[in-house]
C-alpha cells in the first residue's frame, strides 16, 4: 500500500487527497503554514498555459487553411441541410420523433436524470470505481448521445437517407 502521508521533497510538499484520517502520531501541526500565494505561483502558471495555447492555435491556423464556402444563395438549399455537428444528435432525434418529444422531453429527461442521479445513487463513496450506478447511467447517456451525433453527422445523405461515409461523404470538414 502506498504511503498516505504528505511527502516532503526538498523544501516543497507534495500534498494529495487521501481517504480517512492519519494516525495520531502523524497528525499535522496546525502551526505550519502550507498556503500558496496566488501571485506569482498560480497566475504565472495560468499565463504560461494561456500563451502556450495561443501559440498552438496560431501555429495550427497558419498551417491549416479553413476556407469558407461560396456566398449564400437563398434560392438554393443544400441537400442534406444539416445542423452543425454538436446539434447533429438533436437533429437525428427530430427526424425520428415529434418535435416536442425530441426537442423538449428527451433533452429535459436527460438533464433531469443526470441532476437527480446523486440522489438516486446514495452510495457515500467518492471514488468513481465504487459508484457503479452513477457511472453506468452517465455512460449510457453519453454513449447514446455520441451515437446519435455520429449517425446524424456522418451517416445521413440527400433527403436524410442512410449513406455510408466511406462511399459518399455529406458531412462538413
Amino acid at each position: 500500500m502506498a504511503d498516505e502521508s504528505p511527502r516532503i521533497i526538498g523544501e516543497r510538499r507534495v500534498l494529495g487527497v487521501v481517504p480517512g484520517r492519519p494516525p495520531v502520531g502523524e497528525r499535522k501541526d496546525p502551526q505550519v503554514d502550507d498556503s500558496v500565494m496566488v501571485w506569482p505561483h498560480l497566475l504565472v502558471r495560468h499565463a504560461v498555459v494561456a500563451v502556450a495555447m495561443l501559440l498552438v492555435v496560431l501555429i495550427l491556423s497558419i498551417l491549416f487553411d479553413a476556407p469558407l464556402r461560396e456566398i449564400a444563395n437563398p434560392t438554393e438549399t443544400p441537400n442534406p441541410e444539416k445542423a452543425p455537428w454538436y446539434f447533429a444528435g438533436l437533429q437525428e432525434l427530430l427526424a425520428r420523433f415529434h418535435p416536442v418529444v425530441a426537442g423538449v422531453l428527451v433533452p429535459a429527461g436527460i438533464v433531469i436524470g443526470l441532476v437527480t442521479l446523486p440522489y438516486i445513487d446514495r452510495n457515500p463513496a467518492m471514488a468513481a470505481n465504487r459508484r457503479k450506478v452513477a457511472v453506468a447511467t452517465f455512460t449510457i447517456f453519453l454513449v447514446a448521445w455520441i451515437a446519435l451525433t455520429v449517425v446524424g453527422f456522418a451517416f445521413r445523405g440527400p433527403n436524410w437517407s442512410w449513406v455510408w461515409p466511406w462511399q459518399e461523404w455529406h458531412g462538413e470538414l
